[in-house]
């Protein structure tokens, strides 16, 4: 990272990246749309195969060395999106979160920081792997006997099935969903990649399964006794719409 995107945000553990192009020169105006080709595809592609990505910081950002250039770790990317910037123009964005706590990264990182850096004041709700409760997975699926609320299927395996938990509302940032039974739903693996793909959304108000084929229209199976908040549909419907843009 070197700076030259206005829609950048960087918290040291946590960094929203712009991607490149579109601009008259590097680091000048924002003139036309960014798409998901040469370096942003090869970021894509990290996001959706879960790569880790190494990131090094230069002088000429706020939280880069005084001088040089600066290893900072492994990031993986949480989300992607294709917004309008500050410009008016498409731009692909990365929401990166350090693997490294910002406590370990200051601690880590001490002495070779800015002798004016500051951490950024900000509202504590995301929330990391070490907060989720263990037991919720199991209970859900237990309700459900391991079988996928869209497809119904159960996947069997020695000494048991095969069941994955997927929360609505994705939880750490830039989601910031609770890990509560309420954003939890029991999908078979493959609906379940498709679920975090946003291939497709269940409606808030009819529980009807929307953009899947071979299933689209059909209702998802809810149980009595699974309460499920309707505003982290409508937030994933809000990620599936924007996604038609990547």
């Amino acid at each position: 990272m070197s700076g030259g995107y206005e829609d950048d945000i960087d918290e040291l553990d946590y960094i929203l990246y712009t991607g490149h192009g579109g601009q008259d020169v590097p680091g000048g105006k924002q003139i036309k749309d960014q798409e998901f080709v040469e370096g942003n595809l090869a970021l894509k592609l990290s996001f959706e195969n879960k790569l880790p990505v190494r990131v090094t910081r230069g002088f000429q950002i706020s939280n880069g060395p005084q001088t040089g250039y600066r290893y900072d770790g492994i990031y993986y990317i949480n989300h992607i999106e294709r917004v309008i910037g500050k410009s008016g123009y498409f731009v692909c964005r990365f929401h990166l979160q350090s693997e490294k706590s910002i406590e370990n990264l200051e601690k880590i990182l001490s002495g070779k920081l800015k002798s004016n850096y500051r951490r950024t004041t900000r509202t504590k709700i995301s929330v990391s792997k070490v907060d989720r409760n263990p037991m919720l997975p199991d209970k859900i699926k237990e309700l459900y006997g391991f079988r996928c609320q869209v497809c119904n299927c159960r996947l069997e395996k020695p000494g048991g099935a095969i069941a994955v938990c997927a929360h609505i509302r994705a939880l750490g940032r830039p989601h910031d969903g609770p890990d509560d039974i309420t954003n939890i739903i029991c999908l078979c693996p493959n609906h379940h990649a498709q679920f975090d793909a946003y291939s497709f959304y269940i409606d808030a108000d009819t529980l009807e399964i929307k953009g899947l084929a071979g299933f689209e229209g059909k209702r998802l199976n809810l149980s009595k006794k699974h309460k499920i908040n309707g505003e982290f549909f409508e937030y994933h419907k809000q990620l599936y719409e924007r996604a038609k843009h990547l």
